[in-house]
């Protein structure tokens, strides 16, 4: 691991030799025409942009609809020859992939009203989190949702709910993620997932996987579940069951992903991984490639919600930064998407992937190469209150589903597009406002610092993430524990955030 001196040799990211498509999205005609394409139409419709990708080569079109869009179907299929790429490949996963037609619609607005910026600034999320109920059948020592048998807020109806999805389609979302508690538990969920599936909206499921049996996993194959993620804490039984606090989850939630797998899902196995199982990760991950998952998803240790109360399980930066080199190296292979909630990946990716090596993306992108590398600067790191929030069963919304108590609104009295235009996602957007080393990092536009670890451990959303093995210096410092006083652990997050200054 390289220690924090020798990142100089790193260039700051946002002074890195500019792409082409960089220059000409800067153009200020460039950003006007953008916007006129990605424009809403009538009473909120699909912009002119939208409907192009729908008429595209659609022959199911009468001859009229056909010959309006001929022109600019034609300019599309020139641009394609002189580029040398692969039209039916594009055709099939861009000009005919709603969700992906939706997310370029997003980023096109963005950058019209902002310019390119490092990260991006987007007009509206690129991807929500819904934690549409609170009910659960394991009680995981880990959850950030306190989740368990009984409700334990108002949880939106079925028709507030449906609301909902219908003002998500309003924004343009590309992509839904709906977790819990267990969603499965819900029986509102398939008529979610139905309707947002009828606005475009790429729809994916985070379970614990006990309740995944073969019909149910045939039912969200039907319905239209694009993704689904079960969670597996380790690869030995026994040790998964104490943490999911329910003998016999392990053996169910494997049986749900092979259910999964069969139904033709595209399956992730997902786990937390605390300083007792870190160094099962290759196994997991093998496990993961034996069951048949196409993607293995790590997530950050956050200490809220549960969590709280398992602090000491916590890694420390060395053994996060080990595990980032371990989950760049089985990145690089390529056997399986391997994504990470911790924004430190892409910067990993950065320091330790060869230069056409695949590069971390955001969540969920990867793709080789420089150029996969600029697009990292955009859209990589930490994406609370930027490209991403969260919703909880009430029907609040959050940053992040580990910042529960950043409530910035609600869907119950206040529309979606009002609640993202708030102060604090402005300021989680922008960071140049941070504090200590996320301040001055050369790789603050691929990452930018957990936002919830920073806050769960500072109480400052604008800290540094303790996490990383550049503010190890404030790790040290926070050595806090239930008889402090705020004082005190104050002046140690301050003097730790100056040691991790100094240290940068």
């Amino acid at each position: 691991m390289p220690a924090v001196s020798e990142w100089a040799k790193f260039p700051d990211s946002g002074n890195e030799t500019r792409h082409t498509l960089e220059t000409l999205l800067a153009n200020r005609v460039v950003r006007r025409l953008l916007g006129a394409m990605t424009r809403p139409g009538r009473a909120g419709g699909p912009s002119w942009f939208e409907r192009l990708c729908e008429h595209y080569h659609d022959g199911n079109r009468d001859p009229l609809e056909r010959a309006r869009w001929m022109l600019p179907s034609a300019a599309i299929d020139l641009a394609i020859r002189l580029a040398h790429a692969d039209g039916e490949r594009l055709e099939r996963e861009l000009f005919h992939h709603r969700a992906t037609v939706r997310a370029l619609t997003v980023s096109a607005r963005s950058i019209a009203r902002y310019g390119p910026m490092q990260p991006q600034r987007f007009v509206a999320p690129l991807m929500i989190v819904w934690n549409i109920t609170d009910l659960c059948n394991l009680s995981c020592r880990h959850c950030y949702q306190d989740a368990g048998a009984k409700r334990v807020r108002a949880e939106m109806t079925r028709e507030e709910k449906l609301a909902a999805v219908d003002q998500m389609a309003r924004l343009t979302l590309p992509m839904l993620a709906i977790a819990g508690g267990e969603p499965l538990a819900c029986p509102d969920l398939f008529p979610v997932i139905e309707r947002a599936r009828m606005h475009g909206i790429h729809v994916t499921v985070a379970s614990n996987g006990t309740l995944v049996t073969k019909d149910m996993a045939r039912r969200l194959k039907q319905a239209g579940v694009q993704y689904l993620e079960i969670s597996v804490d380790s690869p030995d039984a026994d040790e998964h069951d104490r943490f999911r606090a329910q003998r016999g989850s392990w053996a169910r939630a494997v049986a749900g992903i092979r259910n999964g797998v069969k139904a033709g899902l595209d399956l992730g196995l997902a786990t937390c991984l605390t300083n007792q199982s870190v160094d099962r990760v290759d196994d997991l991950i093998q496990l993961a490639e034996d069951l048949g998952c196409e993607t293995f998803s790590h997530f950050n240790f956050i200490p809220v919600g549960r969590g709280r109360d398992m602090l000491v399980q916590d890694l420390d930066p060395e053994q996060r930064e080990q595990l980032l080199v371990k989950l760049n190296d089985h990145l690089q292979r390529n056997r399986l998407r391997i994504i990470s909630t911790a924004p430190q990946l892409a910067r990993a990716c950065v320091m330790y992937a060869p230069p056409d090596g695949l590069f971390a993306q955001g969540h969920g992108g990867r793709a080789p190469g420089a150029r996969a590398r600029v697009l990292a600067r955009y859209i990589g790191g930490c994406g609370a209150g930027r490209c991403y929030c969260a919703i909880e069963p009430d029907g609040s919304v959050t940053p992040c589903v580990y910042m529960r108590s950043h409530v910035v609104g609600n869907l119950r009295n206040q529309s979606l597009a009002d609640i993202w235009d708030n102060e604090l996602f402005a300021l989680l957007s922008d960071r140049s406002q941070r504090t200590g080393h996320c301040r001055v990092c050369a790789f603050r536009n691929y990452c930018g610092g957990c936002r919830a670890r920073a806050f769960a451990y500072t109480g400052d959303v604008t800290a540094s993430d303790p996490g990383c093995i550049a503010n190890i210096g404030l790790w040290k410092h926070l050595n806090v524990n239930a008889e402090d006083s705020e004082a005190e652990s104050a002046a140690r997050t301050a003097e730790g955030e100056a040691d991790a200054a100094a240290q940068g």
